[in-house]
C-alpha cells in the first residue's frame, strides 16, 4: 500500500500540473492517508490556490505548521509554474551544491590544504614547568529547592548526613505549612540522633 502511494506521489510531482483535477484528487486521497506528509500538503495546497479553491484557506494554517521554514512555503506558493525551468533540471553532486549555493569558486581544496597545513605544524601548548593549577570550583553540589522531597530528607538521615537532613526538613516545612509541625517533629529526632554521635 505504501509503495502504490510512495509511487503515485511520486509521478504526481514528476509531472505536476495545479491544474488537473484529477491529480488533485489522488493528492487530496494521500494526504487523507497521511496528514502529516507535508510535501503532500503544500502540493495540493499549491493546487487548491490555482484553481481557486475555498478549502485552500482551511489547509493553510496546516501545511505551515507542517512547514519548517514558512518563509521557503510563501515563496513557492506565490511563484510561478515554469515548465521550461522543469524540463532544464541539472543533476548536481553534494559538494557542487556548496558551489551553486556560495557563488564562489570551490573552496573544498583550500579547507583540506589548511587541515593539512595544521597537520604538518602540529602546534603544542607549551606549559611552564613551576605551573601549579589553581581551581576555585567546589566539588560539593547544591541541589535545587524544588528537587527536595521527604524521600531525599529520610536518604540523607540514613546516610548520616543529618545536616544536610535538617536543612531539607526546613525546606519541606516552607514549601508544605500544613505539614510543618510533622517536619518540626523530623528534625528534632535528627537532632536527637546527631547528638548520640
Amino acid at each position: 500500500m505504501v509503495k502504490k502511494i510512495e509511487n503515485s506521489f511520486s509521478k504526481i510531482i514528476e509531472e505536476y500540473n495545479p491544474m488537473d483535477i484529477k491529480k488533485s484528487l489522488e493528492l487530496k486521497k494521500i494526504l487523507n492517508s497521511y496528514p502529516y506528509f507535508q510535501s503532500a500538503s503544500a502540493h495540493y495546497l499549491k493546487t487548491l490556490k490555482l484553481q481557486e479553491k475555498d478549502a485552500y484557506y482551511e489547509l493553510l494554517p496546516k501545511t505551515a505548521i507542517l512547514t519548517f521554514d514558512r518563509s521557503i512555503l510563501r515563496n513557492w506558493l506565490y511563484s510561478e509554474l515554469d515548465n521550461e525551468v522543469d524540463d532544464k533540471k541539472e543533476k548536481y553532486s553534494f559538494l557542487d551544491w556548496f558551489d551553486i549555493i556560495n557563488n564562489d569558486t570551490p573552496r573544498v581544496d583550500e579547507k583540506f590544504d589548511l587541515i593539512n597545513e595544521f597537520i604538518k605544524t602540529s602546534p603544542k601548548i607549551k606549559i611552564k614547568a613551576n605551573y601549579e593549577a589553581k581551581s576555585n570550583f567546589k566539588s560539593e553540589t547544591k541541589i535545587k529547592d524544588e528537587l527536595i522531597t521527604e524521600t531525599l530528607a529520610k536518604i540523607y538521615v540514613k546516610q548520616e548526613k543529618f545536616n544536610k537532613a535538617i536543612k531539607a526538613y526546613d525546606i519541606l516545612s516552607l514549601k508544605y505549612p500544613k505539614k510543618s509541625s510533622f517536619f518540626a517533629d523530623q528534625i528534632n529526632d535528627i537532632k536527637k540522633l546527631k547528638s548520640k554521635e
